[in-house]
């Protein structure tokens, strides 16, 4: 298999940066209204592939940061200026302080790891999470007729 085929992957089906990062925007207001009060907030993007959502929120946000497992996915982030921690995402999570992280996401990645490793990625999200901290999950839906006869099948892991 080619060493980039994930991100090959990615850019043929997930859509363009720009398209994706309007799409984002959806979560804006959720965003603004979590950093109310908070002086400096830190943002974590769990499997935070292309760096869409870094992009979107890295200048507003100084403290934020990816977690990413893909080398391709991590160079091409790394190349944008983007803060990346190279790990599995739980391990990432056990080296943060309890209560230290205002936002995290994760988007379409859940759907990629077996249930126990979910309810661990889980219970140290809510760990780290300050205390009215947010965490976003995205993940598509096998309801929606177009994603779950077409797209969602593609993606062999």
């Amino acid at each position: 298999m080619d060493k980039n085929y994930y991100l090959e992957f990615e850019n043929e089906f997930r859509g363009t940066r720009d398209s994706i990062i309007k799409k984002l925007a959806e979560y804006d207001s959720l965003i603004e209204l979590s950093m109310i009060g908070v002086e400096s907030p830190k943002l974590i993007d769990i499997g935070c592939g292309r760096g869409e959502w870094l992009e979107r929120w890295y200048k507003l946000i100084p403290n934020s940061w990816g977690i990413e497992c893909d080398p391709d996915m991590i160079h091409l982030c790394r190349s944008k200026g983007f803060n990346i921690i190279e790990s599995d995402a739980i391990d990432a999570l056990k080296n943060l302080s309890t209560g230290s992280v205002t936002i995290i996401t994760i988007f379409h990645m859940i759907e990629h790891i077996k249930y126990e490793k979910l309810m661990s990625l889980l219970n140290q999200c809510f760990r780290v999470l300050s205390d009215n901290g947010i965490l976003i999950i995205e993940t598509p839906s096998i309801d929606n007729l177009i994603v779950g006869t077409n797209t969602f099948h593609l993606d062999h892991t």
